[in-house]
């Protein structure tokens, strides 16, 4: 058994979705006064590799801490789909392959390694409405990619995240080392804390292979 981490390191220059905060550590306790050193965090839940919860957008739906636990950790497909700066997945990309009901899908287009330009957060590829909905369809379990949205960057309305949310199908955006997967199918477990009430979580996520 291998485990990969497919989590970005959180700090305080990490890359957020435009108009969010940068994530601040602030010193607590200190070891040689208290007896332990802690500190305290300040971002917002949709930070680095994170899960959104159905509620995200659909607010009479589950918020993050009401997510069974058997939905966070399931059978993944890998789909590796090479995109550049907004371009769209398409429902027709999706039906070469395989997806069963209950799996994951973690898509794999490359645009994590462009995490350090600075059109990283604006530029993304992403589902076209069509292809979310095609999804939906497959009665798939949750929907995860290696850049900052489900959504392309162009796309204002967020038609990918309102079609999987509504249908209670989960989005873990901000993945990273999916080169590190050499087999299309794995075990995926999403990690969220479980914060009350809350749209979403930044996330521990791994690939079992």
């Amino acid at each position: 058994m291998r485990v990969i981490d497919l989590t970005m390191r959180i700090t305080p220059s990490i890359r957020v979705f435009p108009g969010s905060p940068q994530p601040y550590f602030i010193p607590w306790s200190k070891l040689d006064s208290h007896g332990y050193d802690s500190e305290l965090m300040f971002m917002s839940t949709h930070t680095g590799t994170h899960i959104d919860a159905p509620s995200h957008f659909v607010p009479d739906l589950e918020s993050i801490d009401k997510i069974p636990p058997n939905r966070l950790i399931s059978s993944a497909i890998l789909i590796k789909m090479s995109r550049t700066a907004n371009q769209l997945i398409e429902r027709d990309d999706l039906e070469n392959y395989q997806l069963e009901e209950g799996y994951s899908v973690v898509i794999a287009t490359g645009w994590g390694n462009r995490v350090s330009k600075s059109n990283y957060m604006i530029e993304n590829p992403g589902l076209s409405e069509q292809a979310a909905r095609y999804l939906v369809k497959r009665k798939i379990n949750a929907v995860a990619i290696d850049g900052p949205s489900i959504d392309a960057g162009l796309e204002n309305k967020f038609a990918a995240h309102r079609v999987l949310l509504k249908q209670k199908i989960l989005i873990a955006e901000n993945l990273c080392n999916l080169d590190k997967l050499s087999t299309g199918r794995f075990t995926l477990v999403l990690s969220p804390l479980k914060l009350g009430g809350a749209t979403g979580s930044p996330a521990r996520v791994l690939a079992i292979v």
